[in-house]
């Protein structure tokens, strides 16, 4: 067996394209190659190139002789003659009408070709399907260069193409394959001939690039520890940082960057996101303080360290200095003050006012105070603390730092309140903390007064665009609604008031929350629980059991989730699933277990009626689901020796009272009917 390689060398991808070209090429040519692969590919990617490698392929593909049958004869043939309808079957088949055959079927005597499938070189299929393949890969964004109508998030600039050590002869984008690659642009460009992917990677080290984003990402957490301990220092954890940066370089090199002292009385959070958003750099902090250094992962090997430092250091210092000018001009008026502003920014064009005019964020900011203030009775805040927040809570919008730093919204709303206006302290934490959480496994607020505003922020917005008919369709959805939803499922789990309905927590805000809007929040946190490794069938199963509240789904679906992981729902899940469907089979009123005629229960059905009646009524989730668990023999016993659907209707309707008996009273938990029988 031979080895397949392929590599794409591009212009500088983003490097959140990098993970999608790697899964994209790994598939487009597992596909391609379909049973020629006898193992499966490795991929690697960088900026700057893209390769997979299948270790062994099958040069032909196997032969295989099919029968394919046709027509019948009496169609096929008239007085021993050949029919049209003959000649097409032959033709089609590929072989003469002489050798047609003819075999019995189910509808009697028909005619069949014997032919051969299989045989294609391996060689062919990628010449054939190379370039779409590569073309085909699905990316957020393209672009087109030159002449070329192609497209490709960044400029193809060769494909090499090897197979058992020998150059693929086909083009890609109007260029022809290559059996050489190159090394690092800066100190390596220039080519080397490529046989094998072992034989590339060993030169590719020797050419300062490693191309497995695995290793790249742990030479970067190695390399930030040891300069963190030589700088006396520490880091704090960012891994969807370290992993973006793995996908910027090619040869990470550490380098550590210094900016001046004074800076560090901006606040803090500005300094930390502009280095680690802007310009992708490691804050450095001592005994919990940030400091004025930080390090940067160079992809220059070999190039001067002091002179990259210092260029890194003056691009962050100029972004520093413009901020600190910003903040001072903010700071000469009152956070109020900027917020009048907000009446000329349009919020959503889509949601009218009572003038019919687009509403504005000055609208904007005076309906999630009031929502605030009806929510805070529910979380325990205080309401006047939290409309006097919710007043100012969008007021730095029209501010100048927010307007060259935007992920700094509330945060500098919090700062202008605490450092220039000597606010109360939580009054300015509600102003940051209504944003959070801004991504899922974010921090949640820390205050009562910011659980109620970032609830009202989302649940104002989910009620306001959904009364606008502005719901997501397919996977648009610019308004944020799913994340918006996804937030009101965290705050609401994690802030103590899961267990009030969805429809009463859009009502304490004074919003509609209709039932789809309703809906809608519960689905969001459906498929976190899927995310989770709930299996799809318990999700379903639980949630068409009902329930308002978000933490008795929730308790309920990783509860039966445990069941199916540990191996436990398998031993109910068909015996309950038979009883509910019997009982969804014969429809009727679930009366009491004590109301059940004794005389046709017999001795299984009167077990099984004891052993559900001596099931006591909690809310211990995991307590019930051992109860039904244990109930499992009596039903099966139950079932093996009784026949439910007696022929006698009076028995029949005893036997099943007993079984909806049953599915009433574990009909909270789940719809055993929705659970499959994998």
């Amino acid at each position: 067996m031979a080895e397949l390689f392929v590599e794409i060398g591009t212009e500088e991808l983003p490097a959140r394209f990098v993970a999608p070209a790697m899964e994209g090429i790994a598939a487009a040519l597992t596909r391609l190659l379909g049973g020629l692969a006898a193992s499966e590919p490795r991929v690697w990617g960088t900026p700057r190139r893209i390769a997979v490698a299948f270790a062994n392929v099958h040069a032909l593909s196997p032969v295989v002789e099919k029968l394919v049958t046709g027509p019948s004869v009496s169609v096929a043939f008239r007085d021993g003659q050949p029919t049209p309808a003959a000649a097409a079957f032959a033709a089609k088949n590929g072989v003469a009408v002489e050798a047609l055959e003819r075999v019995s079927g189910p509808k009697g005597e028909v005619i069949a070709a014997r032919r051969s499938e299989g045989g294609e070189r391996l060689l062919d299929l990628v010449a054939a399907g190379l370039e779409a393949a590569i073309l085909g890969i699905p990316f957020k964004k393209s672009m087109r260069w030159g002449s070329r109508r192609e497209q490709f998030p960044r400029r193809i600039r060769y494909v090499c193409a090897v197979l058992d050590g020998e150059r693929i002869d086909l083009t890609v984008c109007g260029e022809p394959t290559v059996n050489t690659s190159v090394g690092h642009w800066l100190w390596h460009p220039e080519p080397f001939v490529v046989q094998d992917s072992a034989g590339w990677l060993a030169e590719l080290s020797r050419r300062h690039v490693d191309p497995d984003p695995a290793s790249r990402r742990a030479r970067i957490e190695a390399q930030l520890t040891e300069v963190a301990a030589a700088e006396g220092a520490e880091l704090r954890p960012d891994l969807a940082l370290v992993d973006e940066v793995a996908n910027l370089v090619e040869w990470p090199t550490p380098l550590v960057g210094e900016f001046e002292a004074s800076l560090l009385e901006l606040p803090e959070r500005l300094l930390v996101e502009s280095m680690k958003v802007n310009q992708r750099y490691f804050p450095l902090y001592r005994a919990g303080k940030l400091l004025n250094r930080f390090v940067v992962i160079s992809n220059n090997p070999h190039g001067n360290a002091e002179l990259i430092a210092t260029g890194n250091a003056r691009v962050l210092a100029a972004r520093f200095h413009d901020a600190r000018f910003f903040f001072s001009e903010d700071a000469r008026r009152p956070l109020a003050e900027h917020g009048l502003r907000l009446g000329g920014m349009v919020w959503l064009r889509e949601v009218k006012g009572p003038d019919g005019r687009p509403l504005t964020m000055a609208a904007r900011q005076a309906a999630i105070a009031a929502a605030g203030a009806g929510l805070a009775a529910l979380v325990g805040a205080d309401a006047a603390l939290v409309r006097t927040a919710g007043n100012l809570c969008k007021s730095d919008l029209p501010t100048l730092m927010v307007g060259e730093f935007p992920e700094l919204q509330g945060h500098v709303g919090r700062k202008l309140l605490e450092d220039v206006e000597r606010a109360p302290a939580a009054v300015a934490l509600a102003v940051e903390e209504h944003y959070l959480p801004r991504f899922p496994g974010d921090a949640l607020p820390s205050s009562p007064a910011g659980l109620a505003l970032a609830l009202a922020e989302r649940l104002t917005l989910l009620d306001s665009a959904f009364a606008a008919g502005l719901q997501p369709k397919g996977g648009a959805d610019h308004l944020g609604l799913r994340r918006a939803a996804n937030g009101v499922v965290a705050l609401a789990m994690g802030g103590g008031v899961a267990s009030v309905p969805v429809a009463a927590l859009f009502a304490a805000a004074g919003c509609a929350g209709g039932e789809d809007v309703c809906e809608f929040v519960a689905a969001r946190l459906r498929a976190s629980l899927m995310e989770e490794g709930v299996p799809t069938d318990v999700v379903e199963a639980v949630f068409s059991a009902g329930g308002e509240s978000l933490v008795d789904r929730s308790a309920r679906a990783r509860a039966f989730g445990a069941l199916a992981a540990d191996g436990r729902l398998g031993a109910i899940r068909a015996t309950f699933r038979r009883v509910a469907g019997l009982v969804k089979q014969n429809p009727g009123e679930a009366g009491s277990l004590s109301a059940l005629d004794e005389s046709a229960l017999e001795a299984p059905g009167r077990a099984l009626r004891d052993a559900v009646a001596a099931i006591p009524l909690t809310d211990d989730i995991d307590g019930q689901l051992s109860s039904l668990v244990a109930l499992r023999p009596q039903v099966d016993a139950y079932f093996d020796g009784v026949m439910v659907m007696a022929e006698d209707p009076a028995v029949r309707a005893t036997r099943l009272g007993l079984l909806r008996a049953i599915v009433a009273r574990f009909s909270t938990l789940a719809d055993f009917s929705r659970l499959s029988t994998g």
